[in-house]
């Protein structure tokens, strides 16, 4: 694997020299004597790939091929192996990859950028061993409509060959980090042969987490939207979020917003949609069909009151029924819908005044040994008294 290649070799007619040899002569004879003890020395050569092993207990990723330069040279280990346990590079047939040796096993550590392209690098037959119509593997489909990212200066990118990527990058603007997760490259981008910006509106699917920095989000069933500041926006033409043994917490410090055609929420338990404030004690909404049966109920009994004093049968008829479902509608409170609560109106909550966020020890140490001033902050048992001091204040 590592080697060594001689630069120049001497031969005999470079050795002798004339009885009374000039200085120049001399001179010469030591640099080739010199250039012939030289080696060149590789520590990796180019591999060519002919066959990739998938999913394999023991050889998982490895790869079997031909050394480009030296393709008689013996595969140490019997397949050259991923380098790194944790993240592989799957090449494809006929791209090359850089091989090294460590312990009398050979390992691949990256494939080589032949053609600089994101979606296969190959350039089978260059070991010298050329199949016709050579394939890229047994599903593999070459792409070249996949472009390469768009960079900024500073960006460390991690890039698919199907148009997928992750960016740890900055905003230009103002050097704010983000981090962009995107699958399913623009399609504009299909027909040029340039870096594909990045657009979270026409990717297929995208996740950006950025700070000091604004996203337009375009929605053509809703407003154009932007988000600034500290966010995480996500995008794609369907969201699904699956808490299978737990719960799905949203929170929002002002406003919670749902936007859609139809919006359902479904509870399979009885009095597990609340609205309000959890803290507080939940009272049943009212069930509409079932109210208005009992004002039906109720507005035959007034509108046969009056007609009692005449005898009229059929009103006496109305006032009993009405009357006898009123009683069973209050008495079983079927106007009452307990599947929907609210909070209690009349209940109130004492509003407990925030805490000043704690201080961070470390941190706050490594300051003090580079010679930061740190203000003085209360501590925490002040600030637990002074709480304690505002709430018996409010209620008392």
């Amino acid at each position: 694997m590592s080697k060594r290649v001689q630069r120049t070799i001497l031969s005999d007619k470079d050795i002798p020299l004339p009885r009374l040899a000039r200085p120049e002569e001399i001179s010469s004879y030591v640099k080739k004597v010199i250039n012939a003890s030289l080696y060149d020395f590789y520590e990796s050569e180019a591999f060519e790939v002919n066959e990739v092993i998938l999913n394999d207990a023991t050889n998982h990723g490895a790869v079997m091929g031909t050394f480009i330069d030296s393709p008689n040279q013996p595969i140490l280990g019997d397949v050259v192996l991923p380098l790194m346990p944790h993240i592989t590079n799957i090449p494809l047939i006929g791209e090359h990859v850089v091989v090294t040796e460590y312990n009398r096993q050979h390992y691949y550590t990256s494939i080589i950028n032949r053609k600089n392209s994101p979606n296969e690098n190959s350039q089978p037959g260059a070991s010298g061993i050329y199949e016709k119509d050579t394939k890229y593997g047994k599903t593999f489909q070459r792409n070249t409509k996949i472009s390469r990212v768009n960079v900024n200066e500073g960006d460390i990118v991690y890039e698919g060959r199907f148009g997928n990527s992750i960016k740890l990058g900055s905003n230009p603007k103002n050097q704010s980090p983000n981090i962009r997760i995107r699958a399913g490259q623009d399609t504009q981008y299909d027909t040029i042969n340039i870096p594909a910006k990045e657009n979270i509106n026409k990717d297929g699917s995208s996740i950006y987490l950025s700070t000091n920095e604004t996203i337009g989000i375009f929605n053509p069933n809703f407003p154009n939207a932007k988000v600034d500041g500290n966010s995480i926006v996500m995008s794609s033409d369907k969201l699904f979020l699956n808490g299978r043994d737990g719960n799905i917490n949203i929170r929002a410090s002002k406003k919670l917003l749902l936007e859609a055609d139809e919006v359902f929420i479904h509870a399979k338990k009885g009095q597990t949609i609340k609205m309000g404030d959890p803290r507080a004690p939940m009272i049943p909404t009212v069930n509409g069909q079932k109210l208005f049966e009992l004002i039906s109920s109720l507005t035959k009994v007034l509108l046969g009151l009056p007609k009692l004093p005449t005898g009229d049968p059929t009103a006496a008829a109305d006032v009993a029924k009405g009357t006898k479902d009123i009683v069973s509608q209050v008495k079983n409170k079927e106007f009452l819908n307990t599947q929907v609560v609210t909070a209690d109106p009349k209940f109130k909550i004492p509003e407990i005044p925030p805490i000043p966020p704690l201080p961070d020890p470390e941190a706050e140490a490594a300051k003090l040994a580079q010679g930061v001033k740190i203000p003085k902050k209360p501590s925490l048992d002040n600030l637990k008294k002074r709480t304690e001091e505002l709430l018996w204040l409010r209620n008392s």
